[in-house]
């Protein structure tokens, strides 16, 4: 047991969820009322090349800042000195990524013309710009997670979301839709929000004399970087290599697929994003003694708001698509019925995962993202269905996977309560001193 002070949990905290919470609602408002017009300006096909792009970008951009990116809230209250230079390092990081997947895609596009045509084989070559986009927007958000600036987070949010909304919607109308115009609508949004984000973060760019050099930080921090980079690799190959899989039953199917996934992830976007980001400097300083209490309390709310409303998706779903969407998105609305169990535990999964993070478990967080990647992939290559039954199965499958990690949550909650991880020692090696 410990006297420390209790952890700020209730108001402080409700009010930063709620925040992030306006700003995310109103964001996926924007981007689900626009796509019911993108949906009628551009194809399935369109939108599925569309989501091969977002997946090379996705993959990337996941991986560019190196975990030095998360590392920057991880130095105690008063060490900004430390800080700033991580945010220097993880922005390097991201700059040298970005450089590297416009030269694979230059080398790679012989290859992509022949499996996805001439067209995007060329926009590929602007993938390196997205990640860069995506990839700087996350330092400049775990930066303003450090201060607890939630209400840019949030205003981030509703920027990103209003810019790719209205510049595919105006693209799709000057240009008639087109590939062309969906991936130019969705790079130029994405860096109108880093735009923003870098104006809101810009004292991370202040430097002062006590900042240490890039290279120690580097080092104090590589652990962030050797455990929690092949953690990160394993999800994002997982995200990415989904929608290619699909791909393979076709264009168009994948088209379908990728507007029922983006659909029913405003929820997801909604809750766990909001609760992702408002407890993980929490986790970070939880004394032991007190972290399941948080975990209990975090996953039953989060659970009590997903389940009602991923049901009722369920059930309307098949209905509800081609109502909002038109007709020929039909389809769409029973992928989004095999994906609501799936996307109901990762409401409850998305902010717990930081759990391992805030207790120094990452190698057990990765060992369940191999899992967690392998299981699907292996079912997506080798099922004997449709894509339709695949993608059923496929919805269960996860959500099992996702309630086995939330036993693994609760796990290592009670055990850090018990002091079976001397928090001090471990810490030592990750955060400034």
């Amino acid at each position: 047991m410990t006297n420390a002070p209790e952890p700020d949990v209730r108001p402080g905290a409700l009010r930063q969820v709620f925040a992030l919470l306006g700003g995310t609602l109103l964001a996926q408002i924007i981007a689900f009322v626009a796509q019911m017009g993108v949906a009628r300006l551009y194809t399935d096909t369109d939108l599925g090349y569309l989501g091969v792009f977002t997946s090379a970008a996705t993959l990337g951009a996941a991986v560019a800042g190196a975990r030095f990116d998360l590392s920057i809230v991880l130095p105690s209250p008063g060490h900004e000195a430390s800080a700033r230079s991580l945010a220097r390092l993880a922005s390097r990081c991201v700059l040298a990524a970005s450089s590297l997947a416009t030269l694979v895609a230059a080398v790679a596009r012989p290859w992509l013309e022949e499996r996805y045509g001439r067209e995007l084989a060329a926009w590929m070559l602007a993938v390196g710009v997205s990640i860069l986009f995506l990839a700087q927007g996350q330092v400049c958000s775990y930066w303003l997670t450090r201060h607890r600036r939630f209400r840019y987070i949030a205003a981030s949010s509703v920027v990103r979301s209003g810019a790719i909304a209205a510049l595919q919607l105006l693209c799709g109308l000057l240009a008639s839709g087109g590939l062309g115009a969906a991936i130019g609508a969705t790079v130029a949004g994405q860096g109108i929000a880093v735009a923003y984000l870098s104006w809101r973060s810009r004292d991370a760019r202040a430097r002062s004399a006590e900042d240490p050099p890039v290279r120690e930080v580097a080092r104090r921090y590589r652990k962030m970087a050797l455990v929690g980079v092949p953690n990160v690799v394993v999800d994002a190959v997982r995200t990415s290599a989904i929608p290619l899989l699909i791909a393979g039953y076709g264009v168009a199917a994948l088209g379908q697929f990728n507007l029922a996934w983006m659909a029913m992830q405003a929820p997801v976007a909604l809750i766990a994003g909001a609760l992702s980001q408002v407890y993980l400097p929490r986790l970070s300083d939880t004394p032991p003694g007190q972290m399941t209490r948080i975990v209990v309390r975090v996953g039953t709310t989060a659970l009590a708001l997903s389940l009602p409303a991923f049901a009722l998706l369920a059930w309307v779903g098949p209905a509800l698509f081609p109502f909002l969407f038109g007709q020929r998105w039909e389809a769409a609305g029973y992928f989004a019925r095999a994906l609501a169990p799936w996307l109901a535990l990762t409401v409850a999964s998305s902010p717990l995962s930081n759990v391992f993070v805030a207790t120094y478990h990452q190698r057990r967080m990765l060992a369940f993202a191999c899992v967690y990647c392998l299981v699907p992939l292996a079912w997506l290559a080798l099922s004997p269905y449709g894509i339709e039954a695949t993608v059923g199965v496929l919805g269960v499958v996860m959500a099992s996977l996702l309630a086995g990690m939330l036993v693994m949550v609760l796990v290592t909650a009670r055990e850090y309560d018990r002091g079976g991880k001397n928090r001090s020692a471990w810490a030592g090696a990750w955060r400034s001193p």
